[in-house]
């Protein structure tokens, strides 16, 4: 009798890198898909054309909010990010931008902290994922300046909180998803084309940014076996 060949086991997805470059996904890749974020995320929802998605955003929401802030509105009622994760659907991915409303706190420790614990709270709530952390794009100093933007709304400050990502992605098991090198010029600050107010994306770099977001995907089951390696 023939022997049934195994299958090959995944390569585990190495989650001290960002996400490489992959296959385009069609659309309904997104179809259970949850994304997490602030204006620039809305901003996502409404102009790059993505279909199929949940969007759960907010102006002005920050990682602290998670547990505090009511903006998600789900079977007639209103629930912060954490009681939606817990009361709602399951999602296979969830994409996770958050960033440029914290600028303005002292040092980045009370930000790792909350966003450390918030991923624990995403992992337990929604086991089944693939959760995609996004680090900061920058910004572009001379239309922030020309905007009135708070003076902490700056590239310094995008740094500092761009270098806790990796480690939390490490820590945490999570997929990075490098859009800030996706999204900047060779200077690496946001070109002003691209921007309306130094911090927000024109229609064309929101569309971008969905672009890299369909051909930097991890499989589930490299996620998995990446999950599995780490313990």
């Amino acid at each position: 009798p023939t022997a049934t060949p195994v299958p090959s086991p995944a390569a585990a997805f190495d989650f001290t890198q960002p996400v490489p470059q992959s296959e385009p996904v069609e659309m309904d890749y997104f179809s259970d898909a949850l994304f997490i974020g602030d204006s620039r995320t809305d901003g996502l929802q409404i102009y790059s054309g993505i279909k199929g998605a949940t969007f759960y955003c907010y102006k002005g929401l920050n990682i602290f909010d998670m547990s505090k802030r009511q903006v998600v509105e789900m079977n007639g009622g209103k629930y912060t990010v954490v009681e939606a994760l817990e009361k709602g659907p399951q999602y296979k991915k969830i994409y996770i931008s958050l960033g440029v409303n914290e600028l303005g706190y002292p040092g980045t420790d009370s930000f790792y902290k909350a966003f450390k614990s918030f991923l624990e709270e995403v992992k337990s709530a929604q086991p089944d994922a693939i959760i995609y952390l996004q680090n900061l794009v920058p910004v572009n100093p001379e239309i922030c300046a020309q905007k009135n933007q708070p003076s902490y709304v700056n590239n310094d400050r995008v740094a500092d909180f761009n270098g806790v990502f990796p480690k939390l992605a490490e820590e945490c098991q999570v997929a990075l998803v490098d859009v800030k090198t996706a999204l900047s010029d060779e200077n690496g600050i946001l070109p002003a084309e691209a921007t309306v107010d130094g911090v927000h994306f024109t229609k064309a770099w929101y569309q971008k940014w969905l672009e890299y977001l369909m051909c930097h995907t991890v499989t589930p089951e490299a996620y998995q076996a990446g999950q599995t390696a780490a313990q």
